[in-house]
């Protein structure tokens, strides 16, 4: 006759040995939803399952069903790490269980199952007298085997044991899978992180490396880009007679588009305005200049709109040519911010719309003003990126906040480095999604001629 309280030993024994593999396993899951490399989610789940079960070996296995090939991550026998070759066809008992898609339990006969399946073996190894193999699943596709074995002992592994490997299985099966598009993001990230690094060391060898500081000026300029690479841009240049061209310009996209975008425009305009339509005159006139400064324009929002209209980019673009001489200031304002003047005693004078954007329509008009900067005034020009910036509470810098930061008779390089450190506090770390690009240029008080 059965003994009631030895059954009922039994079984107390039974639950509590269960409640201590779901607590692991428990703990496992747990673990599995950090994000674990590969490998490490291979060695958590193996040595969690020796824990479990205490198997003679353990073996985890990928599988691709490209190559109908399998690579064993870990393998353990005895306690002891062994060397299992890959990239072969499973064979045998894991066949099977890819076959099959379903765990397959063989507790006796084993040898002579492993004869009829041919099972492969482990050069050093011992044949086992139980397997248990259950598959990793992706939706309906086997990507991985999870086994036990134990040499020592037939019927070693229960239902119930199969049923816990399911679950860990199915745990790790999503850990893996997402663990794998992870290292996919990651990897992809890193390669596009490179091919930015690239694009931002080309753009940034299309501006000027120094900046020209003709006698009795100063020139200050500032490029923030809000990813990375710009769309806006400064350029400083000079030109023959003693003039300077300045550009603030602002590509209407953002990203690597607009990076390629602004290479070309500031290439158009410095090419353009250092050709030397006037060989034949070496005079300075009022026509020559306005021609020169027109001609850049007019070229380089025709070869846009030509040859690029189809991508709906266009540029505004502050475009001037300084004598250095005479403080004239000759200037195309196509669609831009307009730039300011700002007198020794503070005041502030805007300079106007002269044309549309660049890039936009066939052959606009494009007017060409003029102004003169006195001894000690400064010219500033600057991209929307400067004045829509915006705090945490959605509030944008604004031009209320920009203007009292422009003072009468301060240098370039500290009107520039005020006004970031002013939107550094005002941002407080808020991100930004427009560029900022800066230029400040300020006459001498010196009445003196520049060279």
């Amino acid at each position: 006759m059965p003994d009631p309280v030895h059954e009922n030993e039994q079984l107390k024994l039974q639950l509590k040995q269960r409640e201590a593999e779901l607590a692991i396993l428990t703990g496992v899951q747990l673990r599995l939803a950090d994000r674990l490399e590969v490998q490490a989610i291979y060695d958590l789940v193996g040595d969690q399952i020796r824990t479990i079960f205490d198997p003679d070996v353990v073996m985890l296995s990928t599988y691709d069903p490209l190559t109908n090939t399998v690579e064993h991550r870990y393998a353990i026998e005895m306690g002891q790490r062994i060397y299992a070759p890959g990239h072969l066809p499973p064979g045998g008992f894991r066949s099977q269980v890819v076959e099959k898609r379903a765990p397959l339990l063989v507790n006796t006969n084993v040898a002579e199952l492993a004869v009829q399946l041919n099972q492969p073996t482990i050069a050093g190894t011992v044949t086992p007298k139980s397997w248990l193999g259950v598959p990793m699943m992706v939706g309906d596709q086997v990507t991985g085997i999870l086994s036990l074995q134990s040499v020592t002992a037939e019927n070693a592994f229960t239902d119930s044991d199969t049923r816990l490997m399911e679950t860990l299985a199915a745990s790790m099966s999503v850990a893996l899978e997402n663990a794998r598009l992870w290292e996919q993001e990651h990897l992809y990230r890193q390669a596009l992180e490179h091919e930015f690094a690239i694009g931002r060391d080309i753009q940034y060898g299309f501006l000027p490396e120094t900046i020209p500081q003709p006698r009795g000026w100063e020139i200050a300029v500032s490029l923030k880009p809000a990813r990375e690479v710009a769309g806006d841009f400064y350029d400083v240049f000079r030109l023959p007679g003693g003039q300077m061209g300045l550009v603030v310009a602002d590509v209407c996209d953002k990203g690597l588009g607009a990076a390629l975008f602004m290479t070309l425009v500031r290439s158009l305009l410095r090419a353009v305005s250092n050709l030397d339509f006037y060989a034949r005159s070496k005079s300075r006139s009022r026509h020559s200049c306005e021609d020169r400064l027109r001609q850049a324009i007019c070229f380089t929002n025709n070869y846009i709109e030509e040859n690029h209209g189809k991508t709906g980019m266009f540029a505004t673009i502050f475009f001037a040519l300084l004598d250095t001489h005479t403080g004239c200031l000759k200037f195309a304002n196509c669609g831009h911010m307009p730039p300011l003047i700002v007198g020794v005693d503070g005041k502030v004078r805007a300079l106007l719309l002269t044309g549309p954007a660049a890039g936009a329509i066939r052959d606009p008009e494009f007017t060409v003003l003029e102004d003169v900067l006195q001894p000690g005034e400064l010219l500033f020009s600057y991209t929307d990126g400067l004045t829509d910036a915006e705090n945490v509470d959605g509030e944008h810098f604004s031009p209320s906040r920009m203007l009292p930061l422009l003072k009468g008779g301060e240098r370039p390089g500290d009107l520039l480095a005020n006004i970031h450190a002013r939107l550094e506090d005002f941002t407080l770390g808020a991100k930004q999604f427009d560029d900022i690009a800066m230029l400040a240029v300020r006459r001498g008080e010196s009445n003196g001629q520049a060279q």
